[in-house]
Protein backbone atom coordinates (compact mmCIF):
# COMPACT_ATOMS: atom_id res chain seq x y z
CA UNK A 1 0.00 0.00 0.00
CA UNK A 2 1.54 3.35 -0.69
CA UNK A 3 0.75 6.43 0.52
CA UNK A 4 1.28 9.90 0.75
CA UNK A 5 1.12 13.27 2.21
CA UNK A 6 2.02 17.14 3.56
CA UNK A 7 1.48 18.89 6.84
CA UNK A 8 2.19 22.51 7.46
CA UNK A 9 3.13 23.92 10.17
CA UNK A 10 3.88 27.35 11.64
CA UNK A 11 6.99 26.74 13.24
CA UNK A 12 10.33 27.09 12.47
CA UNK A 13 12.10 23.79 10.50
CA UNK A 14 14.50 23.65 12.89
CA UNK A 15 12.10 23.06 15.97
CA UNK A 16 10.10 20.90 13.91
CA UNK A 17 13.13 18.79 13.21
CA UNK A 18 13.76 18.75 16.44
CA UNK A 19 10.29 17.38 17.74
CA UNK A 20 9.86 14.65 15.22
CA UNK A 21 13.26 13.46 17.09
CA UNK A 22 12.15 13.85 20.86
CA UNK A 23 11.43 10.57 21.82
CA UNK A 24 8.99 12.32 24.88
CA UNK A 25 7.13 14.30 22.03
CA UNK A 26 7.24 11.46 19.86
CA UNK A 27 5.75 9.08 22.54
CA UNK A 28 2.44 11.31 23.28
CA UNK A 29 1.89 12.13 19.12
CA UNK A 30 2.05 8.74 18.23
CA UNK A 31 -1.90 7.59 18.07
CA UNK A 32 -1.94 4.58 20.47
CA UNK A 33 1.57 4.36 22.05
CA UNK A 34 2.09 3.45 25.32
CA UNK A 35 5.60 3.03 25.09
CA UNK A 36 8.83 4.37 23.14
CA UNK A 37 12.57 3.57 23.99
CA UNK A 38 15.26 5.08 22.47
CA UNK A 39 17.76 2.09 21.99
CA UNK A 40 20.26 3.82 20.47
CA UNK A 41 20.81 6.71 18.18
CA UNK A 42 17.52 6.70 15.47
CA UNK A 43 16.55 3.71 16.60
CA UNK A 44 13.78 2.84 18.89
CA UNK A 45 11.47 0.04 20.94
CA UNK A 46 8.08 1.03 20.34
CA UNK A 47 4.36 -0.54 22.05
CA UNK A 48 0.91 0.49 20.48
CA UNK A 49 -2.38 -0.05 21.43
CA UNK A 50 -4.51 0.65 18.34
CA UNK A 51 -8.10 -0.40 16.81
CA UNK A 52 -8.02 -0.40 12.84
CA UNK A 53 -11.90 -0.73 12.05
CA UNK A 54 -13.14 -3.47 13.73
CA UNK A 55 -9.71 -4.96 14.31
CA UNK A 56 -7.82 -3.97 17.50
CA UNK A 57 -5.01 -5.26 19.42
CA UNK A 58 -1.63 -4.78 21.04
CA UNK A 59 1.83 -4.39 18.66
CA UNK A 60 5.33 -4.36 19.55
CA UNK A 61 7.72 -3.22 16.91
CA UNK A 62 10.91 -1.25 16.21
CA UNK A 63 11.41 2.02 13.98
CA UNK A 64 14.58 3.11 12.77
CA UNK A 65 15.85 5.98 11.32
CA UNK A 66 18.42 6.55 8.09
CA UNK A 67 19.70 8.94 5.79
CA UNK A 68 19.54 11.25 7.46
CA UNK A 69 20.10 14.68 6.28
CA UNK A 70 19.83 17.02 9.62
CA UNK A 71 16.83 19.17 9.22
CA UNK A 72 15.74 18.55 5.67
CA UNK A 73 15.32 14.55 4.69
CA UNK A 74 15.49 11.28 6.56
CA UNK A 75 13.73 7.72 6.10
CA UNK A 76 11.74 5.87 8.66
CA UNK A 77 12.07 2.59 8.77
CA UNK A 78 8.99 0.51 10.98
CA UNK A 79 7.96 -2.94 11.46
CA UNK A 80 5.34 -4.16 14.24
CA UNK A 81 3.38 -7.17 15.05
CA UNK A 82 0.84 -8.22 17.22
CA UNK A 83 -2.11 -10.43 17.40
CA UNK A 84 -4.22 -8.25 14.25
CA UNK A 85 -1.42 -9.00 12.14
CA UNK A 86 1.99 -7.05 10.95
CA UNK A 87 2.82 -3.61 9.65
CA UNK A 88 6.33 -3.33 7.65
CA UNK A 89 6.64 0.44 6.27
CA UNK A 90 9.52 2.72 4.90
CA UNK A 91 8.52 6.49 5.05
CA UNK A 92 10.23 8.91 3.26
CA UNK A 93 10.35 12.39 5.02
CA UNK A 94 11.22 15.96 4.13
CA UNK A 95 11.37 18.87 5.25
CA UNK A 96 11.04 22.14 3.39
CA UNK A 97 11.10 26.03 5.13
CA UNK A 98 7.87 28.35 3.87
CA UNK A 99 6.79 31.66 4.88
CA UNK A 100 4.78 30.93 7.61
CA UNK A 101 7.10 28.02 9.16
CA UNK A 102 7.91 25.05 7.17
CA UNK A 103 6.24 21.85 5.48
CA UNK A 104 6.89 18.23 5.98
CA UNK A 105 6.13 16.16 2.50
CA UNK A 106 5.79 12.09 2.91
CA UNK A 107 5.72 9.39 1.21
CA UNK A 108 4.78 5.82 2.62
CA UNK A 109 5.45 2.10 1.11
CA UNK A 110 3.42 -0.26 3.46
CA UNK A 111 2.79 -3.99 3.97
CA UNK A 112 0.61 -5.01 6.15
CA UNK A 113 -0.76 -8.87 7.11
CA UNK A 114 -2.96 -10.91 9.47
CA UNK A 115 -6.54 -10.01 10.36
CA UNK A 116 -5.61 -5.69 10.00
CA UNK A 117 -5.19 -6.71 6.27
CA UNK A 118 -8.86 -7.98 5.61
CA UNK A 119 -10.18 -4.30 6.93
CA UNK A 120 -9.34 -3.40 2.93
CA UNK A 121 -6.82 -0.99 1.33
CA UNK A 122 -8.83 1.91 0.79
CA UNK A 123 -10.39 1.72 4.72
CA UNK A 124 -6.39 1.54 5.78
CA UNK A 125 -5.58 4.03 3.53
CA UNK A 126 -8.23 6.93 4.49
CA UNK A 127 -7.30 5.24 8.14
CA UNK A 128 -3.59 6.04 7.98
CA UNK A 129 -4.40 9.48 6.67
CA UNK A 130 -6.31 10.42 9.60
CA UNK A 131 -3.91 9.30 12.27
CA UNK A 132 -0.66 10.84 10.13
CA UNK A 133 -3.25 14.26 10.60
CA UNK A 134 -3.67 13.67 14.42
CA UNK A 135 0.51 12.87 14.41
CA UNK A 136 1.31 16.00 13.18
CA UNK A 137 -1.70 18.37 15.24
CA UNK A 138 -0.36 16.10 18.05
CA UNK A 139 3.04 17.81 17.55
CA UNK A 140 2.06 21.09 17.28
CA UNK A 141 0.32 20.33 20.92
CA UNK A 142 3.30 19.02 22.60
CA UNK A 143 5.18 22.24 21.31
CA UNK A 144 2.83 24.92 22.86
CA UNK A 145 2.77 22.65 25.81
CA UNK A 146 6.28 22.99 25.94
CA UNK A 147 6.40 26.77 25.64
CA UNK A 148 3.88 27.06 28.51
CA UNK A 149 5.65 24.89 31.05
Amino acid sequence: MKLSGEAKFKEEVVRIWSALHDPVILKEAIPGCHDLVLIENGEYDVFLKLGVAAVKGEYMGKVKLEDIEVSNHYILEAEGSGSPGFVKARMECKLVPTEQGCSLTWECDAEIGGTIASVGSRVLGGIAKFMAGHFFKAIEKQLKIGDTA
